[in-house]
């Protein structure tokens, strides 16, 4: 025979009206600044190889049948 539960008690959900944030307050709380943000820009002399180790890099090939793959490459 199955025993009767008793369900636990459910919070009753408030019928308020919830408020809306503007975008200042939206982005103080997040962190971000005023200005813009700023973007890494790559070094002058990234293409010239500093280590004696080869970096790979990926580029994008296209074959004799028009279809486009990635392909790795050393340098």
């Amino acid at each position: 025979m199955a025993r009767r539960t008793e369900r636990a008690p459910q919070p009753t959900r408030s019928h308020t009206r919830r408020s809306t944030r503007s975008a200042a307050t939206t982005r103080r709380l997040s962190g971000l600044g005023s200005g813009p943000a700023a973007v890494p820009q790559p070094r002058e002399d990234a293409d010239r190889i500093s280590s004696g180790h080869p970096i790979m890099h990926w580029v994008l090939v296209t074959d004799e049948n028009g279809r486009t793959r990635p392909e790795a490459r050393w340098f």
